[in-house]
């Protein structure tokens, strides 16, 4: 076991001047909040923001924020396509709220991550999930949202999460998955 907590993920999709998402346009960041009730990087909050332009962090410490981004954020699809050369850290402290029945939503003093509009809860598990050369055994409940926004030093990123069908409900570029853990 090397992480036990909850992550939630937000990749925005480009929209037009009406707020229309353009057809086909790739994700202009990936946010992901994790919280860790116990890992072997350590315990506590942190936001990742994966953009073209580089990767930054933001919690109370910068070794976990880090690792969390080398060992696992930067596997997950959504992030696959923001290369990870290095990554900035940002201290910050977060209120986090996590209610499975609405949404989630982390406030920090410099940057914020809200996801909310829960389209469905289902159990997902893997015993495959690719990390580079390596796998992992990841489990947790998917909650896809429909809606969500990233901030960072009160400028608000644009962009629209992405609804998709999936073989078993819904999906989303916006997401909370509670129980969450990571064996490899």
């Amino acid at each position: 076991m090397v992480f036990i907590g909850a992550n939630a993920g937000l990749a925005l999709h480009p929209v037009d001047a009406k707020g229309e998402q353009l057809p086909g346009e790739p994700a202009s960041c990936f946010a992901s909040f994790w919280m860790a009730d116990w890992s072997r990087w350590g315990r506590g909050d942190a936001l990742l923001v994966a953009t073209l332009q580089g990767w930054r962090s933001y919690g109370a410490n910068e070794f976990f924020a880090a690792s969390l981004a080398a060992e696992l954020t930067r596997y997950v699809p959504e992030a696959a396509r923001f290369p990870l050369a290095g990554i900035t850290h940002t201290q910050d402290e977060f209120d986090v709220d996590l209610d499975p029945g609405r949404g989630f939503r982390a406030t920090g003093h410099k940057a914020e991550l809200e996801i909310s509009g829960i389209l469905d809860r289902r159990q997902f598990a893997t015993a495959d999930f690719q990390l580079g050369d390596g796998s992992a055994s990841l489990s947790n409940v998917y909650l896809p949202c429909s809606t969500g926004r990233l901030s960072e030093f009160g400028v608000e990123w644009p962009g629209a999460a992405t609804v998709y069908p999936g073989p078993m409900g819904p999906s989303s570029s916006a997401f909370v998955a509670v129980a969450e853990s990571w064996a490899f």
